[in-house]
């Protein structure tokens, strides 16, 4: 993944260190190996980049369990298993914690396997993402006193973030990468403060089950916004 062109350059995720390498925002390892081209990528540097590969380790196994896209299923066939037996600490973990919920899909209650999902973990790497695609689209650094964090909404709170993305003014953008693998719609605002706010949906939308009502499940959009860390910090307690 070493690439000239990013070294030296300051790291999209920490601000401060050089770069050492490119890294893809979205690891290919998320997406089939047909569709893998052209993913987005910012410069890194070797802590960033270790760290970030841990987070990717434990999302590429786990997030197909959940997604509702074909390419999950293929995934989860074919290249999860083998990801997992590499992992026998992360298998196991997955294998202890495994339960049963109820989703709703084509109008009817239907029962499905649930995993334990460790949404620190998930907010941790989203985050990370969340300022890749600053940089890669907006070409906005955060500065001292901006921060990023996750946000995995609830259906209220999502039709919040509807109406922020429609207004006349936010002009948003809209990408989609391997066969619709990860879609994301993005925008900037400079006033009242600058941000950058991200909608993103991995393998369709996944589907996510409070911890605290472990018999209902939804689909779930992610939600990363970027800014000033006291608003960040409120949106996301939100």
């Amino acid at each position: 993944m070493s690439s000239k062109r990013f070294r030296g350059k300051p790291c999209a995720y920490c601000f401060k260190n050089p770069a050492t390498t490119g890294d893809h925002i979205f690891a290919r390892e998320f997406f089939l190996p047909s569709v893998r081209a052209n993913l987005p990528q910012v410069p890194a540097c070797e802590a960033c980049n270790n760290l970030k590969s841990q987070l990717e380790h434990y999302l590429t196994a786990l997030l197909p369990f959940g997604g509702r896209h074909a390419d999950a299923s293929v995934n989860l066939n074919d290249h999860v298993p083998r990801r997992l037996q590499r992992n026998q600490k992360l298998y196991k973990e997955l294998d202890a914690g495994r339960g049963n919920a109820w989703t709703f899909e084509k109008d009817t209650w239907q029962k499905t396997m649930s995993l334990p999902f460790d949404a620190k973990r998930a907010a941790q790497f989203f985050a990370m993402v969340g300022r890749g695609l600053a940089l890669h689209h907006f070409d906005l650094y955060l500065n001292e006193g901006q921060a990023s964090g996750t946000i995995f909404p609830s259906a209220k709170l999502s039709a919040m973030y509807d109406h922020l993305f429609q207004h006349p003014e936010s002009n948003p953008i809209h990408h989609a990468l391997g066969n619709d693998t990860v879609t994301y719609t993005g925008l900037m605002r400079e006033h009242p403060r600058l941000e950058t706010i991200w909608r993103l949906r991995v393998y369709g939308g996944l589907m996510l089950a409070d911890s605290t009502d472990k018999d209902s499940a939804s689909s779930s959009e992610i939600i990363v916004v970027t800014g000033n860390q006291d608003l960040v910090k409120m949106l996301v307690e939100m």
